[in-house]
């Protein structure tokens, strides 16, 4: 909008040459009364404030004129439609502001190759902020029942493997240890004497069987002599009945034989029955010292002295931080170029720190398969929902502050495309 021209001051005193002093004294052309100066001043004054009033007309009249052209212009270029609208409108605005049209027009021209490679840079990477580090977690549980009389160890110690951390009171299974051993050795005995059983009885097998040869010589004889007629047959029939005893003999000395090779055999297998029973004794006298199967830093101890435990309860768990990895959960839209041996970067929360390390695995199902009650889309209203897929990323060596991590630390994982 124009500015409207601002008006010299005219005063009805300056129109008819009137001039007053400070003092207030009049002072006016020769010749001339006050009171037709009086009007013509009058008059003037009116003639000059008509003509204000005209001057401020026109300008409003332009300024209508002005605002109707703009407006006409507006319509035209929306009457074009949108893709004609914008050039023109941009036209219209530089015409108005050419300075910054122009330093935009230059930067533009600058951004266009800095563009270019910041969309391949961005192109290049996929990443998360739904990432965390994870490790293995073993849990520390009882394998016999006891009263603990020990603890050694406190949540967030450091433990080596094979370190003790707690104890059962022993005495129970060192009573069944020494009731085991007593049997072993019983059984031992019981052996020795079954062999030397059965070495009697294989002696007395052999001398049943000597005698039975010889009976059976003499039967044999006597026999032959009867029917010559030099012994009588009474002696013949005599020393035929001694050989039939002697082979009977031989069949009990042999029955006798067998049986005491199966005594020997049954306590031969008692041995190792009882060799066993001392053995599980030692095992459980040896399980109530409870060691540390890995080295990690403990915690959820939940054992105290004097606890009552039952096999299998765990004790407390061991977070092993030698072997430590970032689980990504990308999204399934990000896997496309995902693969396994691509670097990564990855900067833990906690510290503020980067960690090299690469794509190691991918999972075989998404993170709600595993769930306990995962979704079931045959049943109820489908909605689609992007699904996550965990991603394992393992770092790579000794890095700095790597021996600071801990199993769900917060991570942003990022895994580089080319």
């Amino acid at each position: 909008m124009g500015q409207k021209p601002v008006l010299t001051e005219v005063e009805s005193e300056a129109s008819v040459g009137v001039r007053t002093t400070a003092a207030g004294a009049d002072i006016r052309p020769h010749g001339v009364s006050a009171t037709v100066a009086d009007s013509v001043a009058s008059r003037l004054y009116e003639d000059h404030l008509l003509l204000r009033r005209e001057v401020s007309r026109l300008h409003d009249e332009i300024d209508k004129l002005r605002q109707e052209r703009e407006e006409s212009e507006e319509d035209a270029i929306e009457s074009d439609g949108p893709a004609e609208a914008i050039p023109l409108r941009l036209a219209r605005w530089a015409r108005r502001r050419p300075f910054v049209a122009l330093i935009l027009l230059i930067a533009i021209a600058a951004a266009i190759p800095a563009g270019g490679r910041l969309w391949s840079f961005i192109n290049s990477y996929e990443d998360t902020d739904d990432a965390q580090v994870d490790a293995h977690i073993d849990p520390v549980s009882t394998r016999i029942n006891g009263t603990i009389e020990r603890v050694y160890v406190d949540d967030n110690d450091r433990v080596k493997a094979g370190q003790l951390l707690a104890e059962i009171d022993p005495r129970d299974y060192q009573v069944s240890l020494d009731q085991a051993r007593a049997n072993y050795l019983q059984a031992q005995a019981q052996v020795k004497s079954a062999i030397s059983d059965y070495d009697t009885a294989q002696a007395r097998a052999q001398a049943a069987i000597a005698a039975n040869s010889l009976a059976q010589h003499e039967a044999d004889r006597y026999r032959v002599l009867s029917k010559h007629g030099v012994a009588s047959a009474e002696q013949a029939e005599q020393i035929s009945s001694t050989a039939n005893v002697d082979t009977a003999t031989v069949a009990a000395a042999r029955a006798a034989s067998d049986a005491a090779s199966m005594t020997r055999a049954a306590r031969e297998a008692n041995v190792a029955a009882a060799k066993a029973t001392l053995n599980q004794a030692e095992l459980n006298l040896a399980y109530t010292k409870i060691v540390a199967p890995v080295a990690g830093i403990v915690g959820k101890r939940s054992v105290e002295v004097g606890q009552r435990v039952e096999p299998g309860q765990e004790l407390l768990a061991l977070v092993r931080n030698d072997d430590l990895w970032v689980t990504a959960n990308f999204k399934e839209t990000q896997l496309l170029r995902m693969h396994s041996g691509q670097p990564a970067t990855v900067r833990v929360d906690t510290y503020g720190t980067d960690f090299r390390g690469h794509v190691e695995s991918m999972a075989g199902a998404s993170g709600e398969k595993y769930s306990l009650l995962p979704p079931e889309n045959a049943t109820g209203n489908y909605v689609k929902i992007v699904q996550r897929i965990p991603v394992r990323i393992r770092l790579d060596g000794q890095q700095g502050a790597a021996e600071k991590l801990r199993p769900g630390m917060s991570v942003e994982a990022t895994v580089w495309l080319k």
